[in-house]
């Protein structure tokens, strides 16, 4: 049984459309009841900014760090009440009072999952972070109460050794930053220094961390205030 609807979601993204997918362990749909032999997957579309450059992605950045990950927890969160009269806005534009009022308990039904990772900080290449704070760093999709919840472009941030380099909007007050973009706002750092994008939406050939903090302050200094 396939499910689609439209929502704003805090953040950068307009998560566009899902599908919530249910199947058993013998391949028959489910109605909603779920069993320990039950896997359930809703995969989420999420609309995000794209920067044609690596550059661009910098300037939208508020923060750009490299850290690692500590932890991660997984949340639910109702979207925010979409306001005005514009459809690429607000999904909800023009609908009656009655589909309005449906849309919203749907939404109140089907909150989105979102993964919060804090990551502590060990190089700042731009904004007034320090080294050595943490930042946790908002993730569409995760694992919640048995039921998988994925974004195609996103690859979550994994607690351990590895160094990520992360470019973020901040959302201002207790909200996490997230990605400017799912894809071209992360990259791995490796062993000898190079920064590596985490898929195949990133940029390549950023060259050194150096190379990349070098230039992020260059792009700092000539931005218009």
């Amino acid at each position: 049984m396939t499910a689609r609807r439209n929502m704003l979601i805090t953040g950068t993204a307009m998560l566009a459309a899902f599908a919530a997918v249910g199947c058993s362990a013998d391949g028959t749909s489910t109605n909603g009841s779920k069993s320990a032999r039950t896997s359930d997957t809703v995969a989420y579309h999420a609309d995000y900014p794209e920067y044609s450059s690596l550059d661009e992605v910098i300037k939208k950045s508020d923060i750009v760090v490299k850290g690692t990950v500590l932890g991660s927890r997984v949340e639910k969160m109702l979207p925010d009440a979409p306001a005005g009269g514009d459809p690429a806005t607000n999904p909800q534009a023009g609908l009656s009072p009655a589909e309005a009022k449906e849309a919203k308990e749907a939404a109140e039904a089907d909150p989105v999952i979102v993964t919060v990772s804090k990551v502590k900080v060990s190089q700042t290449l731009a904004g007034d972070v320090a080294v050595g704070d943490t930042v946790e760093v908002s993730q569409l999709g995760g694992t919640y109460k048995g039921v998988t919840y994925k974004e195609k472009g996103t690859i979550m941030l994994a607690k351990g050794g590895q160094q990520y380099v992360l470019m973020l909007a901040d959302h201002g007050g207790k909200h996490p930053y997230d990605l400017v973009n799912p894809e071209q706002a992360l990259y791995t750092v490796t062993s000898d220094g190079a920064v590596k994008a985490l898929s195949g939406g990133g940029f390549d050939k950023v060259g050194k961390i150096h190379q990349l903090a070098d230039r992020t302050a260059r792009i700092a200094k000539n931005r218009t205030p």
